[in-house]
């Protein structure tokens, strides 16, 4: 069988395998519009919530930097503090001998002169004192009211970026089921496209009449662990759902081996005298054109990435005639015949 022979038939496959598939197509085609969607919206919640985080960081760090100018200032505070006590203390003392001195006769003019200049002198630095007293405690007020805001600001971001996160577990959690419902309506998909190619290669790969004759001889089964296997006019279905090989069900020469356009994975093997075998089906093939194998080698082996079970199809053709498969495979080697 060349691939020549299976051009006429691409039109009709594809119109009843898109007929086949448009419903799950379409819920496909909604699912990835919502999954790419809620992709979008992940993505500004991430940048979003890395600006925040920043600003927080940035905030914190200034929060730091007040804490630390803060405690300066406090600290020349408590120094200022102690100066403005000593410079009181200081002008009192000075003040109770200035008094003293003032009603005892016997004080000289220049000895009164000496201790109210000392009292001067003493009141302006206690004023001095007292004025950068005061400057602290403005600096260490303002400081403070900083802080306070600072720290306002850092609830009001921790808030923020609270709810930024329950946002978007919310949304993660909508997209990692849209992505679930995604991968089985394109498994759905690819099932049913797969089960609209057997059914269109089962029937219309050939327009020729069965041959119901006796077979010329006995093939083996292609594979051996299956479930069960539904034989028609022509060929024979089985139906897997394990991995497992796909083996030569006689010895011969792969003529072809490979995609066939919409028809899927297609081994064509020719066993000489005008006998060829056929194998389609979900299979990582290992064999190519022109190889030559024996009975029992492994052409391939089978795919199953859903849950589903899956359909490899097998089929007898001599001088390109399809035959009555099921009459051509050993009785003892389909144990369910």
């Amino acid at each position: 069988m060349k691939c020549t022979l299976l051009a006429p038939l691409l039109l009709t496959f594809a119109l009843s395998a898109s007929a086949a598939v448009r419903r799950p197509g379409d819920q496909l085609a909604r699912y990835r519009t919502e999954v790419l969607e809620l992709g979008a919206r992940l993505s500004t919640l991430e940048k979003e919530l890395g600006a925040k985080n920043n600003l927080y960081v940035s905030s914190l760090e200034l929060i730091r930097q007040f804490e630390g100018d803060i405690k300066l200032y406090r600290d020349e505070l408590s120094k200022k503090r102690e100066e403005v006590r000593t410079a009181q203390e200081e002008n009192r003392r000075i003040l109770q001998s200035y008094l003293l001195q003032s009603v005892n006769e016997t004080t000289e003019p220049w000895q009164r002169k000496v201790h109210l200049e000392l009292l001067r002198r003493a009141q302006e630095k206690l004023r001095q004192s007292e004025t950068e007293l005061s400057g602290y405690d403005a600096k260490v007020a303002e400081f403070d009211q900083k802080l306070l805001d600072l720290r306002r600001n850092e609830e009001e971001l921790a808030s923020v970026i609270a709810e930024l996160e329950a946002r978007k577990k919310v949304v993660m959690a909508s997209y990692l089921s849209r992505v679930e419902r995604k991968k089985q309506a394109e498994s759905q998909v690819q099932s049913t496209k797969l089960a609209s190619r057997i059914a269109a290669v089962k029937k219309e790969l050939s327009g020729a009449p069965v041959v119901q004759s006796k077979p010329d001889r006995i093939f083996s089964r292609p594979v051996d662990d299956y479930m069960s296997f539904t034989p028609s006019p022509k060929g024979v279905t089985f139906k897997y759902s394990a991995t497992q090989p796909v083996k030569a069900v006689g010895g011969g020469k792969i003529v072809f081996a490979g995609d066939l356009a919409a028809y899927g994975q297609v081994v064509l093997i020719d066993h000489g005298n005008d006998l060829r075998t056929v194998l389609l089906g979900r299979m990582d093939i290992r064999v190519k054109k022109d190889d030559t194998v024996g009975s029992g080698d492994v052409l391939a082996y089978t795919r199953n990435d859903t849950r589903e079970p899956q359909n490899l199809y097998f089929e007898v053709r001599k001088k390109n005639t399809a035959q009555n498969t099921i009459l051509w495979l050993d009785q003892k080697g389909v144990s369910k015949i």
